[in-house]
């Protein structure tokens, strides 16, 4: 009785190790290559063509920060239909996603669903803070 409970133990602790395992690579996986990314800090968007909001609310939101932030973020937009990789590469299940990515290609935050400037502004904010120990001076 106890060889099966200690086999059965056995299993389970190697069934989690492989888990964890695979995680690990996904996660790997998902990091863009360095030299996709310039700056500190740059804001991926996963948008479809026939998406509604995207269209409608998420692009013009982004074309504005993107003015207004200029040369201190960059903002790459993703069609989700043409380059189905880097949906499936950053696990993109909803459009539209947005999600601020490193310099060294770690995913810091992601939004699912539309993001207001206000909340994509406060999110570069603390990022800035959290980076750079202070926070940045916007363009006038």
């Amino acid at each position: 009785m106890i060889e099966r409970a200690l086999l059965a133990l056995g299993v389970l602790l190697g069934l989690w190790l492989a888990w964890c395992l695979i995680a690990c690579a996904q996660r790997r996986l998902a990091r863009p290559q360095a030299e996709d990314l310039e700056g500190p800090f740059t804001l991926l968007y996963f948008y479809a063509p026939s998406c509604g909001p995207c269209r409608l609310i998420q692009t013009p939101i982004l074309e504005a920060l993107a003015a207004e932030w200029r040369e201190a973020v960059r903002v790459q937009a993703v069609d989700v239909t043409a380059d189905p990789e880097s949906a499936t590469r950053y696990r993109v299940w909803t459009v539209p996603t947005t999600m601020w990515v490193d310099a060294c290609g770690t995913v810091r935050v992601i939004n699912n669903g539309v993001a207001t400037a206000e909340r994509l502004r406060q999110q570069w904010l603390q990022l800035q803070r959290k980076f750079d120990g202070s926070a940045p001076r916007p363009h006038a």
